[in-house]
């Protein structure tokens, strides 16, 4: 899987030292240029072979991909329009699929890049005008019932039937495959399993003075945590022994970065926690679990570096990459870059060199319900004027091999989501621990909790967001908590209550709505070995 393609025109330097949140944004920008500018299959020779020999072997080793790919070449000559969010997620449509759909169907795409939260507000516009801009729209799940209520995008499923397409959603894990539906309808195909895991120094964990001096303190052996006040116990007994050389841990509290919502969403529902009343549509995240989660939450400060209020998660994963912290939750990305698979090339080392590598180890997150934050589902425009080319693309790019394909690219940030990625014995070769990593995801979405989807997702998460900054800054809990939560409620009575009291109870049937409702809880959990 090496590949020893180099990036021209890019100083050396920015490979040698570490980067400061300016620097490294900066440096990825450039290199992310240079990358686009390297041509199609930058990285990803072997991979892209791979992809091609199952979307058009005569075997038909991916009926999915080959009937896509095989129905597209009517259209050949024409040019598809992607939205994808700016940076590393747009090298793949850009460097990879794109290239390798056009090669084997004669069909360009152009990319266009935004924010993330731009791609809501643009896709909206561009509906509202019918300019017809986009072809095949990245959403994320939260926005599905909003842009299928305002007829942003089409329903696939007669698509899906037409081009015999139902089994690619039998290979989703059970947490993904609802993510798409509405109404009874699906608005697309998944494509990216962001569930958070716990990751944790496992040199660390078994460090003899270490364990010695936890267990004349506790009188019991340190161990992994597996509930919410063990992993503060914990991360604060490691950063009194350890600190400043290493902390206990050290997460992006910084306001939008992306966004702290996902601490107390997934803490909050552990501890017992529903967002609303399901009769009143009354916020509940000011309630006593509510207080409860949030003192949770600010009683690990101690254990975490100085300035942790304002750091963001690049930040936090920079920290971890150096040694400097025992534990972190995060996206999926964090087991790449631990190992260096993704800075095994200049392509992505603007992030520093993995000082741990061989040293992680990979858990449930404490108290099992660790969040599915954000993610993506390939939708199709309703405003395209080739809806059934968009739907063939979507279609291909999502399919089991081609997206096996996608979530192994060193670069990425589309994350393992199908039982076929989590059971690949490529991707099991591609670090020691690749395999304990993939069942590690696997027993993530097995326990996870969803993010919110339903109308208003977006604004519910910044108003906490905003609130839980303050409350960091020095705001008393419930005062700040009391502040949300009206916020909330305006949300709610701006949306309609009726129509929000639907659509939460449309949520809460939703795997992973509560910790109640999980898919191990409903006994679907699947077991990787």
């Amino acid at each position: 899987m090496e590949d020893d393609t180099e990036l021209s025109g890019v100083d050396p330097e920015l490979f040698e030292v570490p980067l400061d949140r300016r620097e490294l944004l900066l440096n990825a920008a450039k290199i992310t240029a240079a990358a686009a500018a390297a041509g199609p299959f930058f990285m990803s020779a072997a991979q892209a072979k791979a992809a091609e020999v199952a979307s058009t072997s005569s075997t038909a080793a991916d009926p999915i991909a080959a009937t896509a790919i095989s129905a597209a070449k009517k259209y050949s000559g024409q040019t598809i329009t992607l939205t994808y969010e700016a940076g590393l997620q747009a090298l793949d449509p850009k460097n990879f699929s794109g290239p390798l759909f056009q090669k084997l169907t004669g069909v360009k795409s152009a990319v266009v890049e935004a924010p993330f939260a731009d791609l809501y507000t643009k896709a909206i516009a561009e509906h509202i005008a019918k300019s017809g801009a986009f072809d095949v729209l990245d959403v994320s799940p939260a926005w599905i019932p909003d842009f299928a209520d305002r007829g942003v995008i089409m329903p696939i499923d007669a698509s899906v039937s037409k081009y015999k397409a139902q089994s690619t959603f039998a290979d989703l894990h059970p947490l993904y495959r609802l993510l798409s539906k509405h109404k009874g309808k699906t608005w697309g195909f998944f494509d990216d399993g962001d569930v958070w895991i716990l990751y944790y120094r496992k040199d660390i964990f078994a460090n003899r003075k270490l364990r010695a001096a936890y267990k004349a303190k506790f009188k019991r052996e340190l161990k992994v945590p597996t509930s919410w006040p063990e992993f503060n116990e914990t991360a604060k007994f490691i950063s009194a022994q350890m600190a400043p050389k290493v902390y206990g841990t050290a997460l992006g509290r910084g306001l939008g970065n992306p966004g702290n919502q996902f601490y107390f969403f997934q803490q909050f529902r552990n501890n017992g926690g529903t967002f609303f009343d399901p009769k009143t549509m009354k916020a509940q995240i000011n309630n006593a679990i509510g207080v409860k989660t949030m003192k949770q939450i600010l009683a690990l400060t101690p254990a975490q570096p100085p300035g942790v209020n304002k750091l963001d998660v690049v930040s936090a994963w920079v920290d971890w990459l150096q040694g400097k912290s025992a534990m972190i939750y995060s996206w999926p990305p964090t087991g790449r870059m631990s190992e260096n698979y993704a800075q095994r090339n200049k392509a992505f080392s603007f992030l520093p060199k993995s000082k741990i590598v061989g040293k992680v180890g990979y858990a449930v997150i404490p108290g099992k319900n660790g969040e599915h934050a954000g993610s993506f589902v390939k939708c199709v425009s309703a405003d395209s004027k080739n809806t059934d080319l968009a739907y063939l693309f979507a279609q291909w790019q999502t399919s089991p091999s081609v997206s096996l394909q996608r979530v192994m690219l060193p670069y990425t940030l589309r994350d393992p989501y199908r039982l076929s990625h989590y059971r690949s014995k490529t991707y099991r070769r591609l670090w020691p621990s690749a395999r304990e990593y993939l069942i590690g995801l696997n027993d993530g979405a097995n326990n996870a909790v969803i993010d919110m989807v339903m109308t208003g997702a977006a604004d519910y998460a910044n108003a906490l967001d905003r609130a839980m900054t303050a409350m960091y800054a020095g705001q008393d809990v419930k005062a700040g908590l009391d502040t949300a939560a009206k916020e909330w409620d305006t949300i709610t009575n701006k949306l309609g209550v009726d129509s929000q009291r639907a659509a939460y109870a449309e949520f809460l049937k939703l795997p992973g709505a509560t910790a109640k409702n999980t898919i191990a809880a409903r006994g679907q959990a699947v077991k990787i070995t």
